[in-house]
């Protein structure tokens, strides 16, 4: 559905100085300010925060230029235009267009700080279980309340013995990130078998990205890859090519 998808993917750059904040925030558990900061010296950049783009070429007064905000916009316009292609203009697309939003504002965080922090995998974990449980029956979607049940219990319990087996390689925050993913994957399916296979492809899409671009840069020494941004691809790329029922 290309209007759809367009007019999605112009709300990234629109929304994207509020996610900006979030991100920069975040970290350091500051109150959200409306003003944009320099992410290597947190001094305030020139720009009028309601403005979207500005950001991307703005330089803070010591000169630096942050790939930041730029990525955030961009970020989240590719993920909500992926839910205007999916979902098109039905009752589906808010949901998820939220649910993306937070998961372009956790990957951002997760590749500049290599985590993924309580204040937002829980709240989006209770966010997918209110969509789940309270907006399936009403909109005759029910059929998807089990299936996001097991997808969500199998996320995280995969995830979950891959901390317990190698902690170095598996963070408590995909673990916490994980049921998240679950949810918002099954409640497309029409059972809980293809639930569960949706769920490992997904998985496995996340585990093959990971350890291409995991092997490409211990190849170039660089630094170490954080995980959650491929969870989110696989699951994103799963949700984009799966049919949800009643759409």
């Amino acid at each position: 559905m290309p209007l759809p998808a367009a007019v999605c993917f112009l709300l990234g750059p629109l929304l994207g100085p509020l996610l900006g904040v979030l991100v920069d925030r975040s970290v350091e558990r500051e109150t959200p300010e409306p003003f944009l900061r320099c992410p290597q010296c947190s001094q305030r950049l020139p720009v009028p925060f309601p403005v979207p783009i500005v950001s991307w070429f703005a330089r803070c007064p010591d000169g630096h230029r942050s790939w930041r905000y730029p990525v955030t916009d961009l970020g989240a316009g590719v993920l909500f235009a992926i839910a205007g292609w999916t979902f098109g203009w039905s009752w589906q697309l808010l949901p998820y267009l939220i649910f993306f939003a937070m998961l372009a504002v956790m990957s951002v965080v997760d590749i500049e700080h290599k985590l993924l922090l309580d204040i937002f995998t829980f709240p989006t974990l209770f966010f997918g279980l209110f969509v789940v449980l309270a907006l399936s029956g009403p909109n005759d979607f029910e059929v998807g309340i089990a299936p996001a049940l097991w997808a969500g219990g199998l996320y995280f319990v995969f995830f979950f013995l891959a901390n317990r087996i190698y902690p170095p390689g598996m963070g408590l925050g995909d673990v916490k990130l994980a049921p998240s993913l679950g949810l918002f994957l099954g409640w497309l399916a029409d059972d809980s078998f293809r639930g569960v296979q949706i769920t490992m492809t997904a998985i496995l899409v996340a585990l093959l990205s990971g350890a291409v671009i995991g092997m490409i840069a211990q190849r170039s020494r660089k630094a170490e890859v954080p995980f959650g941004p491929f969870m989110v691809l696989g699951a994103v790329v799963m949700i984009a090519i799966t049919n949800p029922a009643g759409v």
